[in-house]
């Protein structure tokens, strides 16, 4: 069944609440040709038929192989309604090499334009300046629509609104329940008065733990509503303003699992009290824990 995934928006940009990520599609960084391809495809044309239309990967991923996936998911049911995000590693953030990392995303694709282009990690090596002026040209000739960045806390996402005439629109960085660092060091804070849409990713956590049985306040809010941990974790992080995530899975039954984390809302007392009372910066170890299904969650990055 297709739901209507609802969007979030700062000026001028928005995107839905709950995006796929790609991280491991084709293999991790480098490609796995043991890989199930088909599997992986038809995963992406799965969450598509089911309502998801924010789709998101990186030329880093299985050396470009799950841009390749997302390409032919395009071939197969085409772009429209489909919005497309990718990210240019750390070692091309020069100038010119940014611009050919752009057309090889483009080329892998096989699209004209990129809706959202990321810095994927910042690279103190090359001067943030010259990345932004990149994505600028890339902005100016239509490459892209939007440009944002990945893992940037405020000292960069200050430094880098100065070096861009058009502006940053998402900064994508791990946050969920048990990973909040970025908000303890006011990134969260900064993006929302700046007008800077976060995309969080591992919202069920850096292996996948808040999607187990084992943590106690976690299964007590689960039971209260009748979800899964995973589904309470994915709704508390949407709950949260000004932020969307993304989820990935190539399991149909985790697909559905996390569709089933909208829809509804946690009270703003247990949204409080999710805050208070999980540890900030920490992860959750429930090793003994089963997890929620059969098959092990994967986390997303």
């Amino acid at each position: 069944m297709k739901i209507e995934i609802p969007t979030k928006s700062v000026p001028g940009f928005s995107l839905p609440v709950l995006g796929l990520g790609t991280w491991r599609m084709g293999g991790e960084v480098n490609r796995d040709p043991a890989n199930d391809d088909a599997r992986d495809i038809a995963a992406i044309v799965a969450a598509i038929d089911a309502g998801v239309t924010h789709i998101d990967t990186a030329e880093v991923y299985a050396e470009g192989w799950a841009e390749r996936f997302v390409g032919e998911v395009i071939r197969q049911r085409g772009r429209q309604g489909i919005f497309i995000t990718s990210k240019v590693l750390a070692t091309h953030l020069r100038h010119d090499d940014v611009i050919a990392a752009c057309r090889g995303s483009l080329e892998r694709i096989g699209i004209k334009q990129l809706d959202l282009y990321l810095v994927h990690a910042p690279n103190r090596e090359v001067p943030l300046n010259e990345t932004m002026r990149a994505l600028d040209w890339l902005r100016e000739h239509e490459l892209i629509r939007f440009a944002g960045v990945s893992n940037f806390h405020v000292p960069l996402l200050e430094e880098a609104v100065t070096h861009t005439k058009y502006g940053i629109v998402n900064n994508q960085f791990h946050y969920s329940l048990s990973a909040r660092a970025y908000e303890e060091n006011g990134t969260v804070e900064f993006c929302r008065r700046h007008g800077i849409l976060v995309t969080a990713y591992r919202p069920i956590g850096r292996s996948g733990e808040l999607s187990r049985h084992g943590v106690r306040l976690l299964d007590e809010i689960s039971e209260k509503y009748g979800k899964t941990p995973a589904q309470v974790a994915v709704n508390w992080v949407v709950a949260q303003p000004n932020v969307v995530t993304l989820v990935k899975t190539s399991d149909p039954r985790h697909l559905q699992e996390d569709l089933g984390a909208l829809g509804w809302q946690l009270a703003p007392d247990d949204v409080t009290r999710l805050r208070d009372e999980f540890p900030q910066g920490q992860t959750i170890n429930v090793p003994d824990a089963p997890p929620t299904s059969p098959h092990r969650r994967t986390s997303y990055y």
